[in-house]
């Protein structure tokens, strides 16, 4: 018996891949990245309330904006408080895995972990102490992160 062939062509290597293309630029996640206003696609009418809208609804544009005011780009002491913010909380992460190893957070243990980490630890007091300045430094300079740039 022999079998019956599909007449119908079999697609080529181009409409496959128009076919991918739409499916990935069709998808929620092509649209979230894509936003209105970016530039790839225009969107919005070129407003300072639009302007924010897009740098708020994308890290790509806080990071590098399309459109930056003469003051903004003065060298002042606040320009690097965003980076700073950030290598602070790389620091506390790193930190805290390190001291996530000798911590157990209960009544009986704490105290004597502290101690323990401090004293046995090699570089425990440094490593702990990095972290509790890392903390209070993040929180300062992410308040004046935010102050500047809002």
């Amino acid at each position: 018996m022999a079998k019956i062939l599909d007449e119908t062509p079999r697609p080529t290597m181009k409409d496959r891949m128009t076919k991918m293309v739409d499916g990935v630029q069709g998808s929620q996640a092509w649209s979230s990245i894509f936003r209105p206003g970016s530039i790839f696609r225009k969107g919005y009418t070129d407003s300072p309330r639009n302007r924010s809208y897009v740098i708020m609804n994308s890290v790509l544009y806080h990071l590098h904006p399309v459109k930056v005011k003469r003051h903004a780009v003065k060298v002042s002491y606040t320009l690097c408080l965003g980076g700073l913010s950030f290598f602070l909380f790389i620091l506390l992460t790193i930190t805290g895995i390190f001291l996530m190893f000798f911590y157990r957070p209960t009544d009986v243990a704490a105290w004597n972990d502290i101690s323990n980490l401090q004293t046995s630890v090699t570089f425990g007091l440094l490593v702990r102490n990095m972290h509790r300045w890392g903390a209070h430094l993040m929180v300062l300079t992410v308040f004046l992160h935010m102050a500047r740039v809002f």
